[in-house]
This record gives C-alpha cells, structure tokens and sequence, in this order.
C-alpha cells in the first residue's frame, strides 16, 4: 500500500491540510545547484559546504535552479523585518551594524538560506530585511542581549513572516 509522501497537520477540528503553503520550499528530487548564489539543493537541504560542493561539480548534468533565499530576494518578499530605533541606536550604530553582519554570517554558515536582503536607513531608523523569519527573531534577540532596550515580535497570521522592533 502506497503512503502519501507530504505531511498534514490539522487546521481546523476534522480538517487536514498540508503542513506548510510556502511557495519558496524547494521541490524534492534530483541535486541542484543555484545559478544564483552556487548554493547546492541536495538530500532535502540546501548547503554551501565546499566539499559537497566539489562533488557535486564533478556530476555531469547537474540541474539548474534558483534557492529560495535568492527567490524571496528577487521577488523583494522578505521572511522577516527588523527595525532598531532611538537615540542609543545613533549613538552605537557601527557597533550595531557589525553585531548584525556577524550574526549573518554565522548564521549563514549553518543555513545558507538566512540572508540579509537590504539595509536602510532613515533618520534614528535603522531597517533589516531578511530571507527568512528565524534569521530577523534572532538579530532582534542578540541585539537585546548585547544592548536591552525594548523587543517586540509580530507574526504574521498564517504566513511565516515576522515583524520585530528593538527600541533604546
């Protein structure tokens, strides 16, 4: 007997649905690498690892596609946005900046799809889009760790997306 292969949750009392609508979650089958980026979609998870990287390079035929952080940057549809704000910020703004791209970083080194998209600035308003909503919770937390002020979350209804603001 043959099983369904997508997971459902339960939306509603005796209403199954598939587990999550988004749009940018690759479609399973073969190894592809971003035209993009050169990141590579392979067993389930994308990666930049060099030395599957390298491996997969030496495959004849390997399939072209574009990861859903690149997606989302050229659709200009961030996952999460992130405003800092008040007098502390202009005061610490470099230090902010760089606490930011470290987290970036270290973030991207695990998941090469948590991206920052843009970074703008008007007045005391500092805004970070990012690629996915985990990557804009944890710059808001980290920033808050390192500098307190105020931190609020806001979700979005039914989508993942997420709206934090930092304050000080």
């Amino acid at each position: 007997m043959a099983r369904a292969t997508h997971k459902a949750g339960v939306e509603e009392k005796g209403k199954r649905t598939t587990r999550s609508a988004d749009v940018y979650l690759p479609k399973e089958g073969e190894s592809s690498l971003c035209k993009k980026c050169g990141a590579l979609y392979q067993n389930k998870r994308w990666t930049m690892d060099e030395e599957e990287l390298k491996k997969a390079s030496a495959v004849k035929g390997l399939a072209q596609a574009v990861c859903p952080a690149c997606q989302r940057m050229a659709d200009s549809n961030p996952g999460g946005v992130i405003t800092f704000s008040g007098a502390y910020l202009m005061e610490h703004e470099d230090q902010i900046l760089n606490t930011i791209k470290k987290i970036e970083a270290s973030s991207r080194r695990k998941n090469p799809l948590a991206r920052i998209m843009e970074i703008s600035q008007e007045k005391d308003i500092l805004t970070v889009a990012t690629t996915e909503d985990r990557l804009a919770q944890k710059l808001g937390r980290e920033i808050y760790k390192a500098h307190k002020g105020e931190l609020h979350y806001h979700w979005s209804h039914g989508e993942s997306f997420v709206r934090v603001s930092w304050s000080r």
